[in-house]
């Protein structure tokens, strides 16, 4: 029998971004990626060697509020001479030699070293949003894999970017079905004269596939399935 798990990203902020450029944009839902990602790091598996059956999972997103988007503007500049000075003597005591230097990685494996100028980035974010993700994969042991390192990761899951927690309930348990017809069925607490609409996450772009009109719900109940 089908079985998927069903999880639950909210949080005041996520982002899901596609880029590895000095802007980081952010994309409406979450993408394929990062779910597979933190599954991964649920897991307990080192970055680079996430296990490859992951790359066989069905996942399916449900957008229940699809939050406000929103722009963090950042500057970094150079840090004033004295505390250049301190690093300086630091780096001495260390042993190591030359003058301080102060890079910024850029996400792309580079690097920008703080000089006379100021760096100036760009980060989008999804404010108050809420989706419910479903996945599934056709191995039954895979899937209580996933169910249980979602309920207690290894390393911590988060909403893409490591100061994003997603608040509680996050874990919603397996459930028995595909998992299109979870998300069709499950309750949801936004009363949308239009629907929701249903998300196939088969890349890092994607498109809504249907809206779907679920039983709605004031309150979150038997969320521990």
């Amino acid at each position: 029998m089908t079985q998927s798990v069903t999880l639950r990203f909210a949080g005041p902020q996520q982002s899901w971004g596609t880029t590895e450029l000095a802007d980081r944009n952010t994309e409406a839902v979450p993408t394929r990626n990062a779910v597979i990602g933190m599954i991964a790091a649920a897991l307990g598996a080192p970055r680079g060697l996430w296990p490859e059956w992951l790359w066989s999972t069905e996942i399916w997103a449900r957008v229940d509020r699809p939050g406000t988007l929103s722009t963090d503007f950042h500057t970094v500049g150079a840090p004033p001479a004295e505390v250049a000075r301190i690093r300086a003597r630091h780096r001495l005591s260390t042993g190591r030699s030359g003058p301080a230097d102060f890079a910024v990685p850029m996400g792309n494996g580079a690097s920008w070293t703080l000089g006379g100028g100021t760096m100036v980035t760009n980060r989008q974010y999804l404010a108050d949003a809420e989706f419910l993700v479903a996945i599934h994969h056709p191995d039954s042991d895979r899937v209580a894999e996933i169910a249980a390192a979602t309920r207690q990761p290894v390393f911590m899951t988060y909403l893409g970017r490591k100061a994003f927690a997603p608040t509680f309930p996050f874990h919603l348990g397996t459930r028995q079905g595909t998992p299109k017809g979870i998300l069709t069925s499950i309750p949801t607490r936004t009363d949308s004269s239009r629907g929701l609409t249903l998300h196939e996450l088969l890349g890092d772009r994607n498109f809504a596939v249907e809206r779907v009109r679920p039983p709605v719900t004031d309150a979150w109940s038997g969320w521990a399935v």
